[in-house]
């Protein structure tokens, strides 16, 4: 890669591969006010790309030229989705319907998930705890206005919010996925319920349908983690939907969410609970890589065939949830 030609195909490419699920001719048709004719050949390396067109395709498809050329080893280039007044939870929504949707075209995929929260797609599965978990994170985390003087009731939710969350469990379920919880991961949701309880907007009767549920959740997420893969809602194995699950002692920082697709790796850090920063850098990706091998290294699988260590593993849920019953009736 020594010519400019050389070096501009190297570098299309790599931005082409960054966005497959583009028409990568027709966006730089529209981005840079040329034919179709000239946007080949620009890929072809037969134009050469003036500084301008560089700099409308680096930041138009966030790909840095500091990255490409490896300049710093020090640096990393985030992607970030900052819900804010521009992107509100729908778009949230959206953008984790999209993702998973993105890794499925590729011929390999495959999804670990380091939980300091239950992973919020299994919430999305059963309609009171979907709708309570959107409206927590609605009210308490976002701040939306439209909910400031309402208690919880599965009506807040709008319906095209609700068909998002069914879409994103939907798409997740066919997502061969691994899963890394601590005793920290149940215990998120058990808090949020409660402390909704204490200030009066959740009611007993809607507690109790929420408690049900985490129950329901807890026997079907025993039921997969043993038979090795995602159960439909008729309980039946659903086809790619591998699941591992295991269990780390250590309580874990943050959500860490690992996608390999093919020869890319891409990785989502979530700050500020429903915030994400995304990258593909490769460096960065292999130290994520490693970091979750060695957190499997001490962890305790509950999949498959650990028997004994999946009822232990059930039962202190399960007892956490009696418990927590118990204290709040």
């Amino acid at each position: 890669m020594n010519t400019d030609r050389d070096i501009q195909i190297s570098f299309l490419e790599w931005v082409k591969v960054k966005n497959p699920q583009l028409r990568f001719a027709d966006e730089l048709v529209t981005l840079l006010d040329i034919s179709k004719d000239s946007a080949y050949r620009r890929m072809r390396g037969d134009t050469l790309l003036t500084f301008n067109e560089i700099r409308k395709i680096s930041q138009h498809f966030n790909a840095s030229l500091d990255t490409f050329f490896n300049l710093s080893k020090d640096t990393v280039l985030f992607h970030k989705r900052m819900l804010n007044v521009n992107f509100g939870y729908n778009e949230f929504l959206n953008a984790v319907l999209q993702s998973i949707q993105l890794i499925q075209r590729k011929e390999s995929f495959h999804m670990t998930f380091i939980a300091k929260d239950i992973p919020p797609f299994h919430y999305f599965r059963f309609p009171e705890l979907s709708a309570f978990k959107s409206y927590f994170w609605m009210k308490s985390i976002l701040k939306e206005p439209t909910l400031s003087n309402k208690v919880f009731n599965r009506n807040v939710i709008s319906p095209e919010m609700t068909r998002l969350c069914e879409e994103i469990w939907d798409a997740y379920q066919q997502v061969p996925s691994l899963e890394i919880w601590s005793d920290e991961t149940f215990n998120v949701t058990l808090r949020q319920m409660e402390y909704s309880y204490e200030v009066g907007v959740l009611t007993k009767v809607q507690l109790e349908n929420l408690i049900d549920e985490l129950r329901q959740l807890l026997n079907l997420l025993a039921k997969e983690a043993e038979a090795g893969v995602k159960m439909s809602p008729c309980n039946k194995p659903v086809p790619n939907g591998k699941y591992e699950l295991y269990y780390n002692e250590i309580e874990i920082g943050d959500n860490t969410i690992f996608f390999s697709m093919d020869e890319q790796r891409m990785v989502h850090k979530t700050y500020n609970m429903l915030n994400l920063l995304s990258t593909t850098d490769n460096e960065f990706c292999e130290n994520i890589e490693r970091y979750i091998a060695t957190v499997l290294q001490k962890s305790i699988p509950i999949s498959n065939s650990s028997e004994k260590e999946r009822m232990r593993f059930f039962n202190t849920m399960h007892n956490k949830l009696n418990e927590f019953e118990r204290v709040t009736s």
